[in-house]
């Protein structure tokens, strides 16, 4: 959620200062309004203020939505667009990134005001069949003029994302209403209005606890959508088995923020040192400290598959060293890495130190890829990594 947050903040920190301004011209606006009023009735009716107010909001919203969409996007050499509907959900669902969230949360949440306000402004607009299309028509007005602008993408995601947020504004506004019975309007029960609202709303939220639910996610690159190859012709570019092998699956378990604390605080007592900042972030918990020892520590610790990267950085001009694998091993006894004894072993450039495996299963353990140490010459680990 922090990581979101940070995300939604630096998408709109461009336009604060022009939201800023946008306030203060509203304010004047108001101001002269309001003195011409009086000026003509003297008294005689009652300044409109909430209907002036909804008004400017109303035109402050349609600048802040013109300013996202079409003002904030950098022209391009060609015309670009997706036609396949729920894509950038499937694209969404298959990597699960604050990014590829955030864009989707996003066009629906910057709909949301524009189905609320309708309703509010004109009477007529509290048909669903008048307010939701209208939603519809903006959103594709603004995928129009970005696909012959070249601004942005033209893309029918964001077209069922807005109105999504249009038919949620427009339901949760006349619940609202309903609930306090306007008078002389005839709308459905404030129940009725709430029970269609929660049904986007629920399936959202159901994409996350389910995703949350599973142990390791998904497959960042499984397709988005379905392409027809009824007429293409597939040639197999390697042989296949006669005969049917079984071959074993590996499971690795995962951490939770709690578990990765927990091994933060004993991986501290190896290196001896307090951390000063600690933070999560979607696939690791994140741990530093300001360098009790003249250095800075970092540790990054994995949800997923356990895994751990480790990193010390001194002001010192480290002089590397290249060590030979006894050394090595012996070096690392203090940290919790296992590395089989069959391992390839090399030296490289700028002090590492790396560990090879190629599918080798030891046990119940498979090890697959490289570990890589990084020593200075007085011989501390400076960095611990893996390679795939």
């Amino acid at each position: 959620m922090r990581a979101f947050i940070q995300f939604v903040l630096s998408e709109f920190k461009d336009i604060f200062v022009l939201l800023i301004l946008a306030g203060l011209f509203t304010a004047l606006v108001i101001a002269a309004v309001y003195f011409v009023f009086n000026k003509k009735h003297k008294g005689e009716k009652k300044f409109p203020w909430s209907k002036i107010i909804l008004y400017l909001i109303f035109i402050g919203y349609l600048f802040i939505v013109v300013s996202a969409t079409i003002l904030r996007k950098h022209g391009g050499f060609h015309s670009e667009y997706n036609l396949h509907l729920f894509r950038a959900w499937m694209e969404a669902w298959n990597n699960f990134s604050v990014m590829n969230w955030a864009n989707i949360l996003l066009n629906v949440a910057l709909f949301v005001p524009l189905g609320a306000l309708l309703p509010l402004l004109w009477k007529k607009c509290r048909q669903w069949y008048i307010a939701i299309p209208i939603g519809f028509g903006i959103s594709l007005a603004i995928e129009f003029i970005q696909l012959v602008l070249k601004r942005g993408i033209c893309d029918v995601d964001d077209l069922f994302a807005n109105t999504l947020g249009a038919a949620i504004g427009f339901l949760c506004i006349m619940a609202i209403l309903s609930l306090f019975n306007v008078k002389g309007q005839k709308m459905k029960p404030c129940l009725l209005y709430s029970g269609i609202m929660l049904i986007p709303v629920l399936a959202i939220c159901s994409i996350f606890i389910v995703y949350a639910a599973q142990a390791y996610g998904n497959l960042p690159q499984a397709a988005a959508y379905i392409q027809n190859t009824k007429n293409v012709n597939w040639l197999l570019n390697c042989e296949l088995p006669e005969v049917e092998v079984a071959l074993p699956i590996y499971q690795t378990q995962t951490r939770s923020k709690a578990e990765c604390d927990a091994f933060a605080e004993d991986f501290k007592e190896i290196i001896n040192t307090e951390y000063t900042t600690i933070s999560y972030y979607e696939e690791a918990a994140y741990y530093m400290d300001n360098g009790t020892d003249g250095g800075a520590h970092f540790l990054h610790v994995n949800y997923l598959d356990q895994g751990y990267s480790y990193s010390a950085h001194f002001d010192d001009n480290a002089v590397w060293a290249a060590l030979d694998r006894a050394t090595v091993v012996e070096a690392l006894a203090k940290y919790p890495l296992q590395i089989p004894e069959n391992s390839e072993f090399a030296i490289e450039a700028d002090g590492w130190h790396v560990f090879r495996s190629h599918q080798h299963i030891d046990g119940a353990i498979l090890f697959d890829g490289a570990l890589l140490v990084r020593i200075a010459e007085d011989k501390s680990i400076r960095e611990i990594k893996k390679r795939k």
